[in-house]
């Protein structure tokens, strides 16, 4: 069978499925819940069409140039036509949420903020913009963490030391891009990185605060949830784990 894993870094996967970005489930149906016209430009429209997630029921929001032949499916929903094909995903430029998937609320607040204002500004090619943020996140990250150092690549290396449940190379990876796309003295002179290197620092970082904050979170979730099964098999009473 081919590998078909290039299709989870898709929204829309064809007319019927796509992965929802805030429940996080791959492959669930969904439904144009309405579409809507406006100008881009004195020559220019954009389209917005807002497909809603038959699990969680939320809906997102999609903006494309072109205009997409919609069939009526019952009631107020629609889908899009089946001539449109499996390509949908390519006829979009921009969609809300702005990161693919939501981050994960047991990730801290500020730092989830920053991901997603650094996501936003790279779709928009603001990349001055997405590349400060990106840089504040890992600044916070070392607050929150306790890392120490002056600038970049002293707080990357302290994380780096701290965190040794995280994997090093993805450190490395951020230590590399900074090394490879700056070569100014001092940080207030930086001018930030292209769009190739913020697909990958953030794609990063996501793993990192996914390591950091969810990983082990869920790993305690199921070892009560086994202790508590084990309790109810041979009786024992319930007690905090």
């Amino acid at each position: 069978m081919s590998d078909q894993s290039h299709l989870d870094s898709k929204y829309f996967i064809d007319t019927h499925v796509f992965n929802c970005p805030f429940c996080n489930r791959n492959n669930v149906s969904y439904y144009l819940d309405r579409s809507l016209e406006f100008d881009w430009s004195n020559s220019k429209k954009c389209y917005v069409y807002f497909a809603r997630c038959t699990s969680c029921d939320k809906k997102s929001m999609n903006l494309s140039f072109e205009e997409i032949e919609l069939i009526h499916k019952f009631s107020s929903s629609y889908r899009f036509n089946e001539e449109v094909g499996d390509d949908i995903d390519s006829k979009f430029f921009y969609t809300v949420p702005t990161s693919f998937f939501t981050l994960d609320t047991r990730i801290p607040k500020t730092l989830r903020e920053l991901f997603s204002e650094a996501e936003g500004c790279l779709k928009s090619n603001y990349l001055t913009g997405a590349s400060v943020c990106a840089r504040k996140l890992i600044y916070e990250l070392a607050i929150i963490e306790g890392a120490e150092g002056e600038n970049y690549d002293e707080r990357i290396k302290s994380l780096k030391q701290k965190r040794q449940d995280v994997e090093g190379e993805y450190f490395d990876t951020l230590l590399t891009i900074q090394q490879l796309t700056s070569d100014k003295v001092h940080e207030e002179s930086y001018d930030g990185w292209q769009s190739k290197h913020l697909k990958l620092i953030l794609s990063t970082l996501n793993e990192i605060l996914g390591m950091m904050y969810v990983i082990p979170t869920l790993r305690d979730e199921k070892r009560k949830a086994i202790l508590e099964m084990k309790g109810d098999l041979v009786g024992e009473p319930k007690q905090n784990a």
